[in-house]
């Protein structure tokens, strides 16, 4: 014996449903199109916050209370650059919710790309495990290779998400 419940949900199911471009299982397609814009917001907010998180400890956008001994290579320019663009392009791409828990790949290229076009006597981690001379003669020399290696690191992060994304 049915319940009320029951008669109510058979009820709305039993409804004809509607029809036509954009009555579909996504929505229409003012409502995709919003999302979209709101997705590039939000990674345009984070390109720029990791361009900042990047630039300004780094003095390579010049600001007043970080300094700089080591003059900026010509090679951190567009490390920063595509690390930025990486970035978004992280942010942009619609991934699968449980893709979100993987955020690591993201922090870690971003991460190494900091380590890579930071002042080398200006690192204190480095400067306490090297001293001054290792610093400039040991860990400066090793910073481009990190730097190539945090772009390759954020390139795959990027590719996987994109997979991860098509298959959706």
């Amino acid at each position: 014996m049915p319940n009320e419940f029951t008669e109510r949900t058979l009820a709305i199911l039993s409804q004809p449903q509607p029809t036509g471009i954009g009555t579909g299982y996504r929505g229409s397609s003012e409502t995709r199109h919003r999302a979209r814009r709101k997705k590039l917001l939000v990674a345009t907010a984070w390109a720029i916050a990791v361009l900042l998180f990047l630039g300004l400890p780094t003095d390579v956008i010049p600001n007043p209370i970080f300094g700089r001994e080591v003059p900026i290579r010509w090679w951190e320019y567009p490390v920063i650059g595509l690390t930025t663009a990486l970035t978004f392009a992280w942010f942009a791409v619609q991934a699968p919710p449980m893709e979100f828990q993987k955020n690591g790949r993201l922090v870690g290229g971003v991460t190494l790309a900091l380590f890579a076009v930071a002042c080398p006597v200006c690192n204190k981690i480095v400067l306490l495990l090297l001293g001054t001379a290792g610093a400039l003669g040991i860990w400066a020399p090793l910073q481009p290779y990190i730097a190539v290696l945090s772009v390759v690191a954020l390139a795959l992060a990027l590719w996987l998400r994109i997979r991860a994304a098509r298959r959706q």
